[in-house]
């Protein structure tokens, strides 16, 4: 395994949960940012909690809303930029985030590595 930052990375993990409907305009606004180097991934997720609002009865009666969830690598010293221009991309979206510390982000593929 290669790694490309050594232990205790100055990376963030970026988790944003929101409606399937805005994930082409997340992912179309992160493919803008190449430059930032973000890495990330999209999944579809069954999701409850305080940032998940069961507005339609099959939510309220299953007891979770279908989301995406988005989840992004990136340098600590871009995030507070990186979430005030997401707030203001999903300003009014049933949604949110939460960031988590990097420990270790490594390749299995050194021939891949950035």
């Amino acid at each position: 395994m290669s790694e490309l930052i050594a232990p205790n990375t100055p990376q963030v993990s970026l988790t944003i949960l929101v409606p399937a409907s805005v994930e082409e305009r997340v992912v179309d606004w992160l493919l803008l940012h190449e430059d930032w180097q973000i890495e990330f991934s999209v999944h579809a997720v069954a999701a409850r909690g305080p940032l998940v609002h069961l507005a339609r009865n099959e939510e309220q009666v299953q007891g979770f809303a279908r989301r995406v969830e988005l989840k992004l690598i990136i340098e600590r010293t871009r995030l507070d930029d990186l979430i005030t221009e997401i707030q203001t991309l999903l300003a009014g979206v049933d949604g949110g985030y939460w960031v988590l510390p990097v420990e270790r982000f490594a390749t299995f593929n050194p021939s891949h590595a950035s």
